[in-house]
């Protein structure tokens, strides 16, 4: 399934306010008909030097799932697929 927009990846914590602290945060999700499964964007702190790590994400409704960091260029990297 897609992850909603705004589903938050908490850390460990809690801010001058009480809340939990966020590691990252969803910005926006999709279907990928050519992967046949859900992709999303987000921002996560330190994400580029995280590729390959798999984060627990909170959902709006409160449960969990667990997402892995990735390249922002996932597929076809080297554009070989338009080339036909």
């Amino acid at each position: 399934s897609v992850i909603q927009d705004g589903a938050y990846a908490p850390a460990p914590g809690v801010n001058a306010n009480g809340q939990r602290n966020v590691q990252g945060r969803v910005t926006s999700t999709y279907f990928s008909p050519t992967l046949n499964k859900g992709i999303a964007m987000g921002l996560v702190k330190g994400g580029l030097s995280r590729l390959g790590e798999v984060i627990e994400m909170t959902r709006l409704d409160g449960s969990t799932i667990q997402v892995k960091i990735v390249d922002p260029v996932f597929y076809d990297k080297e554009g070989e697929k338009q080339n036909v």
